[in-house]
This record gives C-alpha cells, structure tokens and sequence, in this order.
C-alpha cells in the first residue's frame, strides 16, 4: 500500500466515521444497521480493510444516497441522513438496545467515551496534561468526572493501546514548569 492509498484509506475511515456520528450509532450498532458484521467496520476505521464501492453503494441505498457520493470527499454527507425512514425504523426496532446509540453508549462508559469521541477529535493530536483534557471535555462536551475517574480511564486507555503517554514535568497554573512528572496523553 503506497502513502497515497494510506492516506485516502485514512480519510475514507474518518468518512465513515462521521457517517456513524451523524446516525448517532456505535459500530455494532451501524453493522447491525447495513447488515455487515462490526470487525468488518472496525477494520476500516483502522485503516486495515479498505472501503470498498460496493460497501459504500450498500450504505448509500440504507441512507437514501449514493455510493459515489459517500467516497468523494469533496462533497459533505448531509445531517438529513439521520432522517431516513431506515435510520429512524432501525432506531425505533432497537430502542432497548443501548449499546447500539453513541449517546447512550457514551453515557455510560467512560472508557467508550475516550476511545470513541475524545480520540476522534483532533484535541488529542499533541500531548496533553490531564488538566487540558479535563477542561476540554468539560468545555465541549459538558461533562465532569469525581475524583480520579478520568485518570484512570486513559491510563487504561494507554494499557488498551488506544493512547500513548510518557511522563513530562508538571505544568503549573502559572504556565511554568514544575520538578514533578506527570503523564500527558496523546493519540499518534
């Protein structure tokens, strides 16, 4: 595979990905929703399996679109998608399965929540202390975490190998730095 193709596969990915936050579904919801099974799509986000025109016309007929339009990525997918008459009967037929709607998903596990919406923004590009991501997720997306929920949710994230991290100084509320080593988190 050329840079080329790596690098279209990635923004194919992205694609798919805001497809997904736009119907408001979790991978097994939406390959529930196209009738494809979620390693399938787990591979294509991660850039392993490729995002075929078949896979896109299958989706373009679920959403009322085309194949074409889904890859060219010069043309932006509509909100309306999440209108569809099948978006909106999927939604309805699976409204007690939680795990497949982002927004319940998200809700409820705090682990989902930065591997599935922190680590796709952009925010986590460079390395940052605990306190950036604090005030980030809390300015965004208005939710706070007791205690030390937080840390530990991207240490483990870091164990999963969904983040990276290393121990840098301590930046104080002053903008200096400080002779204590902390973790600062980021995705590559």
């Amino acid at each position: 595979m050329t840079n080329q193709d790596k690098t279209y596969n990635e923004l194919l990915a992205n694609r798919l990905r805001e497809i997904m936050n736009i119907l408001g579904m979790t991978v097994s919801g939406f390959a529930e929703f196209i009738g494809r099974s979620p390693s399938h799509i787990y591979g294509i986000l991660q850039s392993k399996r490729t995002f075929s025109h078949a896979l896109a016309d299958h989706i373009g007929k679920k959403i009322n679109t085309t194949g074409a339009k889904i890859l060219n990525l010069n043309i932006s997918i509509s909100q309306n998608i999440a209108k569809v008459e099948s978006v909106v009967s999927f939604k309805e037929e699976y409204t007690n399965v939680p795990e497949y709607f982002s927004d319940t998903k998200n809700d409820r596990s705090i682990d989902a929540f930065i591997s599935e919406v922190l680590v796709g923004s952009s925010f986590l590009k460079t390395p940052r202390y605990l306190n950036e991501i604090e005030a980030f997720i809390e300015s965004q997306y208005s939710k706070t975490y007791i205690g030390d929920q937080l840390s530990k949710a991207l240490r483990y994230s870091v164990r999963k190998g969904v983040l990276l991290s290393e121990k840098r100084s301590i930046m104080l509320t002053n903008g200096n730095l400080g002779k204590r080593q902390v973790d600062v988190y980021w995705v590559s």
